[in-house]
């Protein structure tokens, strides 16, 4: 039997569903609120069954609505992977491989590894999805990304890492911030500065376990701001002080405009990882992706 609805259905389930109104769904589809009621109208029609009910100036899903949204979640996704996959295997491609990089949306290290990858590997493709780097372990759970660069030394159940390179967590300030002229910052030297963090999770291993558990001063004030860039723009404007990695931070180096200082007389050494789905087979195309960056960054000393 037929599909009574179309593609253009299942985008409109999914975008109410990721979307707080019905005009911010209208606006993520690129259509009218009105085109997008019209839709909302027709998709009833055809399955004869009510998808929305009004409540205030928001629409209610109906378990029905909740069916669709749910599938179009697992199914979009894969159609345009498959559509692209089509596409690139003009070109000998059989694989398409989606990477992200958690936290720090950092990619200056890609079009050197690529470079290398596409001539060892002609037939695997690899998409950036900077989209996921909110929540990369779960949208890699889900199976929206394949692969996913992390720093730490753990994974959660259900994935497995492979060690890239080390990296170490820094106090990131102007260059003509005191700290810059300093060998190292001690937990007191934070006092009378604003933390600009990423998150305030307690994770272990990182800055909270290993610089500021056991001491006895902290930042003056922290601030939680959601984004690494605009962490750093805020420091460049002389706006706060941020701990951040030095790999993944290293075009503000390069450029001169953030000055880099250790932390505490031993540092805070971090690991970087590709982390994968357990379940993907042993020669499945994610995996030669991770062992070609462990081998990359191992011969080009981290880029």
């Amino acid at each position: 039997m037929p599909s009574r609805l179309d593609i253009r259905h299942l985008e409109m389930v999914l975008a109410l569903k990721q979307e707080r109104t019905l005009g911010e769904a209208a606006r993520a589809l690129r259509v009218t609120p009105s085109a997008l009621s019209h839709r909302i109208r027709e998709a009833e029609r055809r399955l004869d069954v009510l998808l929305y009910q009004k409540q205030g100036r928001n629409l209610r899903p109906t378990t029905a609505a909740e069916i669709l949204a749910d599938t179009a979640e697992r199914l979009l996704p894969d159609l345009e992977r498959a559509e692209q996959l089509a596409v690139a295997t003009t070109i000998g491609v059989r694989h398409i491989v989606r990477i992200t990089v958690a936290i720090y949306n950092s990619y200056h290290w890609l079009p050197a590894f690529l470079g290398r990858f596409r001539d060892d590997h002609p037939s695997i493709e690899i998409d950036v999805e900077a989209d996921a780097v909110l929540y990369p372990l779960e949208n890699l759970a889900a199976d929206r990304v394949d692969l996913v660069l992390s720093p730490g030394l753990t994974v959660p159940p259900g994935f497995e890492r492979r060690p890239l390179f080390s990296d170490e967590l820094v106090a990131f300030t102007t260059p003509d911030h005191p700290f810059a002229e300093q060998g190292f910052v001690p937990p007191a030297d934070f006092q009378t500065e604003t933390n600009l963090t990423y998150s305030m999770v307690r994770e272990p291993g990182f800055e909270w376990d290993r610089f500021w558990k056991d001491a006895e001063s902290h930042a003056a004030r922290e601030v939680k701001i959601g984004s690494v860039e605009a962490i750093s723009e805020l420091v460049k404007a002389g706006l706060g002080v941020a701990i951040l990695s030095r790999w993944a931070m290293t075009p503000h180096l390069e450029l001169g405009t953030l000055s880099a200082t250790q932390l505490g007389t031993q540092g805070i050494d971090m690991t970087w990882n590709a982390v994968v789905r357990r379940s993907a087979a042993q020669d499945a195309p994610e995996r030669t992706v991770a062992q070609a960056l462990s081998d990359w960054f191992r011969e080009t000393a981290n880029a």
